[in-house]
């Protein structure tokens, strides 16, 4: 026995002195922590999963009592709505009644709503509807208003005329709308209230009202806490059509399909097995229609438990790690020039070229530092020069460019036009060489090809009031930019160039009059732009061309700049991942998706 003793020690010999001691310190230490842990954890486990689940269930019942509240306000502001002398006049009056005096109530009602939901705009829309089936929008914006198809639009008057006064709530997707061209789907997911308006006098119908509310006003209730818990939450209505939903899963304004929820939508908590893993679901009335349907990881009851799982870990670790310093000082003064020479050369070679070594003795490891150190000078500032050097080569091809159109002299000459302009009332002019202005500083800036959504979009309505003077009026452009982005920067004359070859290219040679949608929002990873036109279209075919520069754009450009030129210089400045992609459909739609880095005004330029 003694002899098998001692060859299992000559085989710890072969490791150094340093790990052994680690070893044996590590082992001592934890197994008492361990089995203390373990028994800790057991009979705490049961009790964090009891008070989680309870404050759930209160958290649960606060937001079905949220999303009663805000529906309830909406229903009761209907009420006083219908009511309204303006209202009831122009609904029984409406054959009599000129634009002017459709704006005029539309303007009473916009101030009384805002004065309503000033910190909570829930409604967006509210639309009028006479017996005759005349619509009058008399709030919200009229650029992406609520656009039912015929059969949808005709069943939900039914409907409300059917209720005689009581409040129709209907869920509805872009699949319950006309589409704003073929091809162009814009996705959006609303809550539609709808009543018939009665007489004051004598009670009669005289017409109807729809009220859209933004379906995510009702999810914004309860997202955070969804998120928090990694947790899928519905709220249904009583024909298990989706009312609002966390996530894509389920299609608001769609028949929820999870037949293993549905089955058991009477339980108020049960465990739910999906095969993956288990989970548990909470159901929760809102009101008499409305069903809160939450599916949460059955893990998330047990994270409190796992911190303190984790707690008694960190107290073994800070002892552990305590007596690995006590084991280190005596090796100290070896390793640690050597691992802090290691961790330096791989900084370097990972692109950190400010890294120096830390020189603090006279030995062999000393004088390598210093070679590298003296090394890693010599590159920095060779890169260095060719940094400045490529700076100096991009602004004197900025200079040249400017220097070709001299937009400074163009720039002077025209405010002396606008100038004269304005003294002889001549208001088009005005506002057309304003616009020509506003677009050649945005041409000038040469501090940074970077600049934020907002100006690059002021930039555009400049050329785009130009163009609609060229043109005599002959195209309409929406914007639906959504605000989160406005502070994000884009290179300059992204945007410009794009909406050039829509109105040349798609709107000027078709026959009908043209509509350009500019639909900008941002995802997890990254920014996007959608451009939309209802021209003549293009062949896929001529899409590479496009898209490479190789098709001639003609002289007539503002600058000379080309959907192939933008696409070169996205992924130039960030990459192959982000740049243009096109699909159309002759003569109906052309669309151009534009894909960048999200960065903000702190970020430094590339």
């Amino acid at each position: 026995m003694f002899r098998r003793w001692k060859e299992k020690a000559s085989i710890l010999r072969n490791i150094n002195i340093f790990s052994r001691l680690l070893i044996m310190f590590i082992l001592a230490t934890m197994l008492p922590i361990i089995i203390y842990g373990t028994l800790l954890y057991n009979k705490s486990s049961k009790v964090i999963q009891e008070g989680i689940s309870h404050s759930l269930e209160s958290l649960l019942v606060q937001i079905g009592s949220n999303i009663e509240e805000k529906i309830e306000k909406v229903r009761n502001d209907s009420i006083e709505i219908s009511y309204m002398d303006e209202i009831q006049d122009i609904l029984v009056n409406y054959d009599t009644y000129t634009e002017r005096m459709i704006n005029n109530t539309k303007v009473i009602l916009t101030e009384r709503m805002s004065s309503k939901y000033v910190f909570d705009n829930i409604v967006s829309e509210i639309t009028l509807y006479t017996l005759n089936g005349n619509a009058i929008n008399v709030y919200g914006s009229d650029a992406f208003r609520l656009n039912l198809t015929a059969d949808q639009q005709a069943k939900f008057i039914e409907e409300s005329r059917a209720g005689n006064g009581r409040f129709i709530l209907r869920a509805m997707n872009e699949d319950y709308e006309e589409r704003i061209a073929s091809g162009v789907k814009v996705k959006r997911k609303n809550i539609v209230l709808g009543k018939a308006i009665k007489k004051k006098k004598d009670g009669n119908i005289i017409g109807y009202m729809l009220m859209t509310i933004e379906e995510a006003k009702i999810r914004n209730i309860y997202k955070e806490l969804s998120n928090n818990m990694s947790a899928d939450m519905y709220v249904l209505d009583q024909n298990h059509i989706v009312i609002s939903s966390g996530d894509d899963s389920a299609k608001v304004g769609g028949i929820f399909t999870n037949k293993q929820i549905l089955d058991r939508l009477g339980e108020g908590r049960y465990l739910l097995d999906t095969g993956k893993e288990d989970k548990i679901v909470y159901n929760r009335k809102i009101n008499d229609n409305w069903i809160l349907v939450s599916v949460i990881p059955f893990a998330y009851l047990h994270s409190d438990s796992g911190l303190v799982m984790r707690n008694f870990i960190y107290i073994g670790l800070i002892g552990i790690l305590f007596g690995i310093l006590i084991t280190a000082i005596v090796s100290y003064s070896i390793i640690s020039p050597i691992n802090r020479t290691i961790v330096g050369i791989k900084a370097f070679e990972t692109g950190n070229m400010d890294i120096r070594l830390h020189v603090d003795g006279n030995d062999e490891v000393t004088i390598l530092a210093k070679q590298f150190n003296r090394m890693a000078r010599q590159i920095s500032r060779l890169l260095e020069d060719v940094r400045r050097a490529e700076r100096q080569k991009r602004k004197l091809e900025i200079q040249a460019l400017q220097a070709q159109i001299n937009p400074h002299f163009l720039a002077n000459t025209l405010n002396m036009i606008s100038f004269i302009a304005r003294m002889k009332n001549e208001n088009a002019i005005v506002t057309l060489v304003n616009a020509i202005i506003e677009l050649l500083r945005g041409s000038m800036k040469n501090d940074s090809h970077l600049q934020t959504v907002s100006d690059e979009i002021e930039l555009l309505k400049n050329y785009v009031t130009i163009q609609d003077y060229r043109l005599m009026n002959k195209f309409d452009v929406a914007f639906d930019i959504d605000p989160e982005i406005a502070n994000n920067l884009i290179p300059r004359f992204v945007l410009q160039p794009i909406v050039e070859n829509a109105i040349i290219h798609g709107i000027e040679p078709s026959n009908r009059r043209g509509l350009i949608t500019i639909h900008g929002y941002q995802t997890k990873r990254k920014m996007i732009f959608e451009i939309t036109d209802n021209g003549v279209g293009i062949h896929p075919a001529e899409f590479p061309a496009i898209l490479q520069e190789r098709r001639n754009e003609g002289k007539e450009r503002f600058t000379g700049i080309g959907i192939g030129n933008v696409n070169s210089r996205i992924k130039l400045l960030f990459g192959k991942p982000y740049g243009l992609e096109m699909s159309s459909k002759e003569n109906e739609f052309t669309t151009v998706t534009i894909q960048l880095p999200i960065k903000r005004r702190d970020e430094k330029n590339v």
